[in-house]
């Protein structure tokens, strides 16, 4: 493999979701391989002291870098999981990309009303999956919905936990991070005006100073973009199973939400949080034999121009 190829590789497997868009994942050629590891630097301390987010992020990451070198003509022989991920591959014939990578999105602002072709396409791919519990009911999406606010408020009072958000959110262009990584002021779906005031909102100690008068529950809502969704998908794999695994099939469902025509926005402070998450499965009736990873509201792009993804350059991924 040219490093020119490499680096298109890499480019292209980068473009799966990560947890805050940390991008953990580095990548090093080793002969007719490639390894794939994490890069402790992007961790998440707080929101993920065991590095389970960090793994579920490579596990997504491995998936797109099968698909890029499948596109490539390459064909994989083995991948070996431990610390590592092995890839063993070799040259073959190329073939079309088989998954819409560039057009998947993660979308923060209100959805579109769907069509009756994207809300039945919901409805089938998450039925022919045994990981994905959908609810488009409107009263349950309204209770998730608060549930969502309620959790979110919970976690945000949390000061390590907002100051380790605060680190990972660009939220304005002069940023040196801001086309490279971390949650844009754009990818947030803020304004300026928005960006500015979530800047002073979540430091300290005004954050604390607000909740005290009741006005931080105006702040982290989002209720009136959950209540637009189409649908709810709540994501759920094996007990016991490694997040490698998970993380390939994560990037899998979210592809198939694109293929749908339909975006999503992860709510993820439902299945971080204990009690939210066992609410959560139990309003869903998730089986006690499954874990919920991750929770998606999902509905149509209303099709406003997305802003180009934030990614670090395929020079900061390559290990020598």
């Amino acid at each position: 493999m040219t490093p020119e190829t490499l680096a298109q590789v890499v480019a292209e497997a980068n473009l799966a979701p990560s947890t805050h868009n940390t991008q953990p994942t580095q990548w090093r050629l080793d002969g007719d391989g490639l390894i794939l590891s994490l890069n402790p630097q992007r961790f998440l301390p707080v929101g993920d002291p065991t590095n389970r987010d960090a793994r579920l992020s490579m596990g997504a990451a491995l998936y797109g870098t099968e698909l890029a070198l499948k596109s490539r003509g390459y064909t994989i022989r083995a991948t070996e999981a431990a610390d590592e991920v092995r890839l063993a591959f070799s040259s073959g014939e190329a073939t079309p990309p088989e998954r819409p990578i560039t057009r998947r999105t993660s979308y923060r602002a209100g959805f579109s009303a769907p069509t009756d072709a994207q809300t039945t396409a919901l409805n089938q791919l998450c039925h022919a999956r045994d990981d994905a519990a959908l609810t488009v009911d409107a009263d349950t999406i309204e209770a998730l919905a608060r549930l969502n606010d309620a959790t979110s408020l919970t976690i945000m009072r949390d000061r390590a936990f907002r100051d380790e958000l605060r680190h990972w959110m660009r939220l304005k262009p002069s940023h040196p991070g801001w086309s490279q990584d971390g949650l844009s002021a754009e990818a947030l779906a803020m304004s300026g005006i928005e960006a500015l005031g979530a800047g002073i909102a979540l430091s300290n100690p005004v954050f604390t100073l607000l909740d005290k008068i009741g006005l931080t529950k105006t702040i982290t809502a989002e209720y009136g973009k959950t209540i637009t969704s189409t649908g709810i998908v709540a994501f759920h794999r094996p007990e016991g199973e490694d997040r490698l695994t998970s993380g390939r099939q994560f990037y899998d469902l979210w592809l198939a939400f694109t293929e749908a025509d339909l975006a999503a926005w992860p709510m993820a402070a439902l299945a971080d949080d204990p009690n939210a998450n066992a609410e959560v499965c139990s309003i869903l009736k998730i089986p006690e034999n499954q874990i919920l990873i991750n929770v998606f509201r999902v509905g149509p792009h209303p099709g406003r121009a997305q802003p180009p993804k934030a990614r670090l350059s395929p020079d900061k991924l390559i290990r020598p």
